[in-house]
């Protein structure tokens, strides 16, 4: 298996193989870039994350308002890298 952290890494390792497994992250829409054909069904053998899809950052806040049901505010900062910068 191919383990690619950025988004570069993941366009590298799909040039470079279509036999061994690659698992990715990515900041970005791994469909919109051509990295997979959909998300439920990737096809090939690449599968990933996106860490900031709206279904992954609903299920965070859902978790956080169960163990912090108190609280009224959060505040993120996000620091985004374009693939160039990596």
């Amino acid at each position: 298996m191919i383990a690619a952290g950025a988004t570069a890494a993941a366009f590298a390792a799909k040039a470079a193989t279509t036999t061994i497994p690659i698992l990715f992250i990515t900041p970005e829409d791994p469909v919109g870039l051509g990295l997979v054909a959909s998300l439920a069904r990737p096809g090939g053998n690449m599968t990933g994350v996106n860490p900031l899809s709206a279904e992954v950052v609903a299920k965070r806040l859902e978790l956080l308002r169960e163990l912090v049901p108190a609280a009224r505010r959060l505040a993120v900062s996000l620091v985004l890298r374009g693939a160039a910068q990596v």
